[in-house]
């Protein structure tokens, strides 16, 4: 059984559901969804992959985002309507807040989460947040949850904006406890072992993107930006543009590539130029639009993916079918339909 919070931004109100797994959310208008998969909050080693969807797209992401949101015993939150203002959710576990974030509306990610540490006197917080890109509107604007993880480039950022939420924060609480402690150690362990033989590593390190996994995957953004013609100077210094903003590195890449070539210019100062995209995105905006972009719903095959596993667990075959079988029933204490 799923337990899921329900914030309507219009009046204000907050309940809680729960519902069997077979219910799907209704996903009226334009409700956006946060969702943690099953395995989420007990510690295990890359089991934590967030879904963020409305109803036409869906978006994944790492993080510790999942893991804190099923720590304060929520397996799904369901945001309805739109904010008369900008506001910020704070959530520690069964008291759910709605406070103003008019001073917060024109800051980046990381100003956002420094100012809500000082008013809400807590340090450890974990907040999903849009950027300055997203209360701008910007079509390619993105859902962060730290510098290095994001979703949302194919609009769910800008819905979230649109939506006057400028952030979602999570109060960090203790793991959950799974049902069997001593076989979920057991195969937490296998994890860690088989996808990097070193027993010394922190896996639950606060640097680590992920929760619970140390390896910290590559970003390849810049890499795929030296495609469009950039050196590996300008590169960093898109990616980096692109955090600070809140917006997709390889849309606004190819932007800006659209525009070099349309006006056979270069561009002398990127940060002034990302600058104007953002004060002027009316302008701007035929640069980055495309069909391609409108991603719509996509459908999860994989049914351990379902279960939060990261792509690394699956693709290299971390576990057999019946190491994961068991690894979810120490988890639950039975066997779900995987």
């Amino acid at each position: 059984m799923k337990k899921i919070l329900y914030i309507n931004l219009e009046n204000k109100r907050v309940k809680v559901s729960h519902q069997y797994d077979e219910h799907k959310i209704n996903l009226n208008g334009d409700n956006l969804v946060f969702e943690a998969p099953h395995l989420a909050g007990y510690g295990v080693v890359g089991l934590n992959r967030l879904s963020v969807y409305d109803k036409n797209s869906l978006s994944q992401s790492g993080s510790h985002f999942a893991h804190f949101m099923k720590c304060n015993g929520y397996d799904s939150l369901v945001l309805e309507g739109e904010s008369d203002n900008p506001i910020y959710v704070y959530i520690d576990k069964d008291v759910v807040s709605i406070k103003d974030a008019n001073h917060l509306y024109k800051e980046d990610y990381n100003t956002v989460k420094d100012m809500l540490k000082k008013e809400l006197e807590e340090e450890k917080i974990e907040i999903a947040a849009v950027g300055i890109a997203g209360m701008k509107k910007i079509d390619f604007s993105k859902i962060m949850f730290r510098n290095n993880k994001s979703c949302g480039k194919n609009g769910l950022g800008k819905l979230m904006a649109s939506k006057n939420i400028k952030a979602i924060v999570l109060k960090k609480q203790e793991n959950l406890t799974p049902y069997d402690e001593e076989k979920f150690k057991k195969y937490n362990e296998i994890i860690s072992h088989r996808i990097i033989n070193n027993s010394n590593v922190n896996w639950y390190d606060e640097k680590n993107n992920c929760y619970g996994c140390c390896l910290n995957c590559k970003n390849s953004s810049i890499n795929k930006i030296q495609n469009y013609g950039f050196n590996l100077e300008e590169a960093k210094k898109i990616n980096q543009l692109s955090d600070f903003y809140g917006m997709d590195s390889l849309i606004l890449s190819e932007g800006i590539n659209k525009y070099k070539k349309t006006f056979d210019t270069e561009i002398i100062d990127l940060n002034h130029f990302v600058e104007n995209i953002i004060k002027n995105y009316d302008y701007y905006r035929p640069l980055f639009v495309n069909e391609k972009y409108k991603i719509k719903k996509k459908i999860i095959t994989e049914n351990y993916e379902k279960l939060g596993f990261c792509k690394l667990l699956l693709q290299k075959n971390i576990l057999n079918e019946k190491e994961k079988k068991y690894l979810v029933k120490s988890i639950l204490g039975l066997s779900i339909a995987i």
